[in-house]
């Protein structure tokens, strides 16, 4: 997708910002002033965003360009790591159409993108699909690595070619080693992983399925 194209998505971009109590169980990990980015998903303002930015948050801002106002947590989902929050005043703007991480293959190219405009968008290539296990007994089967990084990844978009959400920034990673080389990467997760269940994190504030088990 070019930037020209990023231009017409990008207005589903916003800035989040987020308070989190001091003696919250995250704040000594992630702190208690967090920034990074959402997509609106519906046109109801329904926005998606990484999880760990808006975790545990007792204040939250959402913003675009022009205009900044308090928003909410509507669920997090743990398994995924996605979360999903909404204005509590209107926030103009349109949503992005959803896509599959699936999709994607090694190779392809794709745009990342951040809130403030296409002028904070990036042409990355896809440069993995693997399992990806985090230390906080956090597993995806098939996460989505591309380079070059964004420097500004938590909550960013990661844009198809036919304009359509397909994962949300997570990680920034150095040393990744690839077929082709070592490269510094973005990890991103799938939108699959919360797209079939909107409504349920709508309704009940978490997915219902029973949490993935873990052993230890």
């Amino acid at each position: 997708m070019s930037l020209g194209v990023a231009a017409k998505v990008s207005g589903a971009l916003v800035s989040i910002t987020a308070h989190v109590p001091e003696d919250a169980m995250s704040a000594g990990l992630l702190g208690t002033e967090r920034v990074g980015h959402g997509v609106r998903i519906r046109e109801d303002g329904l926005i998606a965003t990484i999880g760990y930015v808006v975790h545990e948050a007792e204040n939250l801002w959402i913003g675009t360009r022009d205009t900044v106002v308090p928003g909410f947590v509507i669920g997090y989902d743990f398994d995924s790591g996605l979360a999903l929050v909404k204005p509590s005043l209107p926030l103009h703007g349109a949503a992005m159409p959803i896509g599959s991480a699936a999709s994607l293959k090694v190779g392809d190219a794709v745009t990342v993108m951040s809130s403030g405009g296409k002028e904070h968008s990036i042409e990355a290539r896809v440069v993995a699909k693997q399992e990806f296990a985090g230390r906080w007994e956090y597993v995806l089967d098939q996460a989505v690595f591309t380079t070059p990084p964004h420097d500004s990844w938590s909550g960013a978009a990661l844009v198809d070619d036919q304009n359509r959400l397909c994962g949300l920034g997570s990680l920034v990673i150095q040393g990744f080693e690839t077929r082709t080389g070592t490269h510094t990467v973005n990890m991103f997760v799938p939108i699959e992983l919360l797209a079939p269940i909107v409504d349920e994190i709508c309704a009940h504030g978490r997915r219902l399925t029973p949490p993935r088990p873990w052993l230890g």
